[in-house]
């Protein structure tokens, strides 16, 4: 992920998303685990045109922030702590670098007090998503989410950020599904996307992946209709 593209059309999908879990009571915090790279040196990440936008767009709330964050010039992650304060959402933004580092991720990674992995959602946002063959700073490596799974606490979710990539996109799923599974939970992960991103859910308990599948199913639906 990039600052440059805060308060995007992701983002709108991606923040929503966690808002209507975090306001489900399923856990008491959230925890970001952002994966930064930096700025491109390109223009990229203008103006958003919401007219784009597939999900997200009913939080009327959530899109006027974003959209005075890019007007405004304050492209920066830490803005949406602000955004869930205000909704008394429990918030902690993982910053140890000011950018992610290939060569440095072990140091990251390890340096994640478990406190910030007890009954939360946490949620790990790489630039691209999970390793691929030439793996680098953009993406996040299954030994990563191993190691996250096992030390989260049993009333917590890990949630994944991941780009579609340019193949068949049911395929696609079908395959990081089934790595997910086979890797690191045993289990199927819960899945949502919009046909441009995915979002990895995976869960411990099964009373918890239960009413998890009952709200994503819900927000699936919202934006449906």
């Amino acid at each position: 992920m990039k600052k440059q593209y805060f308060g995007d059309n992701r983002d709108l999908f991606k923040y929503d998303l966690i808002c209507q879990i975090m306001q489900s009571g399923l856990v008491e915090h959230f925890t970001f685990i952002p994966m930064l790279t930096e700025p491109d040196g390109t223009e990229h990440g203008g103006e958003t045109d919401r007219n784009a936008t597939k999900a997200g767009f009913k939080n009327k709330e959530l899109m006027d922030f974003l959209n005075a964050c890019v007007r405004n010039r304050k492209r920066d992650i830490e803005q949406i702590q602000k955004f869930f304060l205000k909704l008394s959402i429990k918030s902690d933004i993982y910053e140890k670098d000011k950018y992610f580092s290939h060569r440095r991720r072990q140091d990251y990674f390890e340096q994640i007090g478990n406190e910030l992995l007890s009954d939360s959602l946490i949620f790990v946002d790489p630039d691209n998503g999970l390793e691929v063959e030439k793996k680098d700073e953009k993406h996040l490596l299954y030994k990563e989410v191993v190691d996250l799974y096992e030390r989260m606490g049993r009333k917590s979710i890990l949630m994944i950020f991941q780009f579609f990539p340019r193949e068949n996109h049911l395929e696609y799923l079908h395959h990081r599904c089934e790595e997910l599974n086979e890797k690191v939970t045993g289990d199927e992960p819960i899945c949502i996307d919009d046909n441009n991103i995915i979002f990895f859910f995976l869960t411990k308990d099964k009373s918890l992946e239960k009413s998890l599948v009952r709200i994503i199913g819900v927000y699936r639906d919202s934006y449906s209709e």
